[in-house]
């Protein structure tokens, strides 16, 4: 494990995945649970501890009946490998490089930046770095802020109403505003016109996200702020499960318009404007005071770059 001057970068970047195969079992105490954990296959994750284990001529897990347990010579070992990595993600973020590995890339997002935006961006992010891993987390705007704290993230993209600090260690900057539209089913407010206003959407069927989702949030308070009382019908889980309630024609819901900009509109939903309906605030957020990993900042001038297309 000890470079001797002759080998490649690549080749000790590849030891140091092998520890990060040996750490993540010893914590979880499984491999099944490491692999899940590094976003790797379970024989991958098994052969990076053959690899140490032959190299350190040791063994250093047990099977038993619930996954593995360290040996004794695992359990010295183990600080050792943890005070390694540690000090590499120090280096690589003095470095400006991607915590964790120059090759990968640790982000979180919630469902609508998943599923319009960040997949083209990403895919000419890797055309610009190709080799880069990435490992992609969809959560709610809490609970990806509470991920990117506990350093399982390095990039959080989340909605932002702007007015409430950022948490203790993070700093939070805005990207873009979308606006917010209504999804109907083919004809059910054709009488409407190209826009309804919040007291008639009040009075409809409303498809709506489930609570502590950062969009159902914002559009709870425009509610208020406008003395109306937002009763949704049916709560889900995403915006994918939301569009198809919609096509089904149990409701109507409020979306960010980012997420379903696809041209031509497909014709089993409408879009309706909602004037009354404030445009929603999209940001990102990083670790405060450490310099933003390379792979991060281009990621966010794709982003910029395709919301500007």
């Amino acid at each position: 494990m000890t470079p001797t001057g002759t080998e490649t970068f690549s080749e000790i970047r590849a030891g140091v995945g092998d520890l990060r195969a040996f750490v993540a079992v010893a914590r979880l105490g499984a491999v099944a649970r490491a692999a899940q954990a590094l976003g790797r296959t379970q024989p991958s994750v098994s052969a990076r501890l053959a690899t140490l284990e032959a190299a350190w001529n040791t063994r250093l897990f047990r099977r038993v009946a619930r996954g593995m347990v360290l040996t004794p010579e695992g359990t010295r070992l183990l600080p050792f490998a943890e005070t390694i990595l540690q000090d590499l993600e120090k280096l690589e973020s003095a470095a400006g490089l991607p915590a964790g590995t120059s090759s990968e890339l640790r982000l979180g997002a919630g469902d609508a930046l998943a599923r319009r935006l960040l997949p083209r961006a990403l895919a000419r992010l890797l055309e610009e770095m190709p080799g880069i891993d990435v490992r992609l987390r969809e959560g709610t705007g809490a609970n990806l802020l509470a991920a990117l704290r506990d350093g399982e993230i390095d990039l959080a993209l989340i909605v932002s109403s702007g007015d409430e600090p950022a948490p203790p260690g993070i700093s939070v900057e805005p990207l873009f505003a979308s606006p917010v539209q209504l999804m109907t089913p083919p004809g059910l407010l054709d009488a409407a016109g190209p826009s309804i206003d919040l007291a008639e959407l009040a009075d409809q069927p409303i498809i709506t996200l489930q609570p502590g989702s950062s969009f159902r949030s914002h559009i709870e308070g425009a509610f208020a702020r406008s003395g109306l009382r937002f009763r949704p019908a049916v709560e889900v889980g995403n915006l994918s499960l939301v569009r198809r309630f919609v096509i089904t024609g149990l409701g109507v819901a409020p979306v960010p318009a980012i997420a379903f900009s696809q041209r031509p509109r497909p014709a089993r939903y409408a879009m309706l404007e909602v004037p009354d309906l404030p445009e929603v605030c999209y940001a990102y957020a990083v670790r405060s005071g450490a310099p933003l990993p390379l792979a991060v900042q281009r990621l966010l001038e794709q982003i910029s770059r395709g919301k500007r297309a």
